[in-house]
């Protein structure tokens, strides 16, 4: 729920960042879709049509937040939507969203034992943290989950966007001589350690 709840804030406040609302969806989309799809279909009896009303939702959801990425990201063609409408529209939608995942997990929690929604939620999160940024209207397989995530994230750098949601963090790694060369760095060598001055 977290997803919707930070997009129903951002799009609450009229100052807040519309392309957060992007990301925080999307990324909760991909996770869901990726995480949840394939245990819902294989343990619900009518997981199937849940997963399919989703998807329809989802279809609205990604084409809406499409049009609101473009009208905020400096899309010429996109200028002239209203930031005002989009945002309506999407707030509509997100608690269709909202609705229809409720009732996959309420089915799921009446379904799977403890252990098993414990490691579905663990899943979700590790999905969440690898998900892309972005709306993409296809439905991902593990491949296209990857690609997509990989993609967005090297626009997201080219772009200097902010990503909200959570992400796996990795060590830093500090660039040796050539690297720093190469990459117009200063590089400080290792001073060796001074010798200490014998005492008069």
């Amino acid at each position: 729920g977290e997803a919707h709840e930070r997009a129903d804030a951002l799009l609450a406040d009229p100052d807040g960042s519309r392309l957060e609302v992007v990301t925080w969806l999307s990324g909760h989309v991909a996770a869901f879709e990726h995480a949840v799809y394939p245990v819902a279909k294989r343990e619900l009896p009518n997981g199937a049509a849940l997963v399919d009303e989703d998807r329809q939702v989802v279809a609205l959801l990604a084409r809406t937040l499409r049009m609101l990425e473009r009208r905020h990201s400096g899309d010429v063609l996109a200028g002239g939507l209203s930031s005002e409408r989009l945002s309506e529209r999407l707030a509509g939608l997100v608690q269709e969203h909202r609705a229809v995942q409720s009732r996959i997990i309420d089915a799921l929690e009446e379904t799977l034992g403890e252990t098993a929604m414990r490691d579905l939620v663990r899943s979700y999160e590790e999905a969440l943290a690898h998900a892309p940024t972005r709306p993409h209207p296809h439905l991902r397989t593990g491949l296209m989950f990857r690609i997509d995530a990989l993609w967005d994230r090297i626009l997201d750098t080219m772009d200097g966007r902010h990503v909200p949601i959570p992400r796996v963090r990795r060590p830093r790694i500090n660039s040796g001589r050539w690297g720093a060369y190469l990459l117009g760095q200063q590089h400080d060598a290792p001073r060796e350690p001074e010798e200490p001055r014998a005492s008069a």
